[in-house]
């Protein structure tokens, strides 16, 4: 297995370059599924259990594979306190976290996601060989244990809300958050405080709501963190590189329509020029 893969994707990040996800839902060959977003380029998996339902024992078997395929793995929780303890330790490399509206939700996943001296995780080393990436955590020193888990962890709490967004400058300040995901769908609701008249499509870039993403990027960028954003096609994506979003999700795939993806990245790629 390939060390530090979610520490190498952090570094692409800091360097400002942009990175593509996927959200994974159910009903997937786990295998034909990571291979493909694999070969299509993406630089991560997103498993989705907020809004879809992968049970345990399928998440581990993507995760044996995204170690395999040398690719970082996170999930989306059901809950921003959901216990995603157990599948931190079975080898989950990050969370997009729902749900965040404060200083203090941020700071709970800080301390459950990191070893000291970030958090205060409880050990689970030794029940998965994919937390250490198959080494033996037996011959290590606990302090390079903790160091190496914390190294690669991703913690990106979403950003849903009006009331997140006034918390974002300090959410970022935050040691071991890693930047920010926007659920701009939630944001449109919490925007307008009911569901408006409009396509999806179209609320997602009406005024109000691109004055905040815009907003979002920009705190993102002063804080010097990630911002990542879905919710779009990739044309409706692509304007948003220019205000400092360098994450994008891509959608989702669910009951083997994984090969959909690949027209997606195609796209956004060629649409930024990469």
């Amino acid at each position: 297995m390939a060390l530090n893969l979610t520490l190498n994707l952090k570094k692409k990040m800091q360097e400002g370059k942009i990175v593509f996800g996927l959200t994974i839902g159910p009903g997937n060959d786990p295998e034909k599924t990571v291979q493909a977003l694999k070969d299509y380029g993406f630089d991560f998996i997103m498993i989705e259990n907020e809004h879809s339902l992968v049970n345990k024992e399928t998440v581990y078997e993507y995760i044996r594979l995204s170690r395999k395929m040398e690719l970082p793995i996170l999930m989306r929780p059901e809950e921003k306190d959901a216990n995603y303890r157990c599948f931190m330790d079975a080898g989950i490399n990050g969370l997009m976290l729902p749900g965040i509206n404060t200083v203090e939700d941020a700071l709970f996943a800080v301390e459950q996601c990191y070893f000291p001296p970030m958090g205060h995780r409880g050990t689970g080393i030794g029940l998965s060989p994919y937390l250490m990436d198959g080494q033996n955590a037996a011959e290590m020193l606990l302090s390079d244990i903790c160091e190496y888990v914390n190294d690669n962890v991703m913690l990106f709490p979403m950003t849903e809300n009006i009331q997140c967004i006034n918390n974002l400058e300090r959410i970022l300040g935050l040691e071991g958050i890693t930047g920010t995901i926007v659920g701009t769908n939630d944001l449109v609701l919490d925007i307008y405080g009911a569901p408006p008249k409009m396509l999806r499509s179209e609320t997602v870039s009406a005024p109000p709501v691109e004055e905040r993403l815009r907003q979002i990027g920009h705190t993102s960028q002063k804080a010097g963190k990630v911002a990542g954003i879905g919710g779009f096609a990739p044309k409706g994506l692509a304007k948003w590189a220019k205000e400092g979003y360098q994450l994008f999700m891509l959608g989702h795939v669910m009951d083997n329509n994984y090969e959909n993806a690949k027209p997606r990245i195609d796209e956004m790629k060629s649409l930024l020029g990469l």
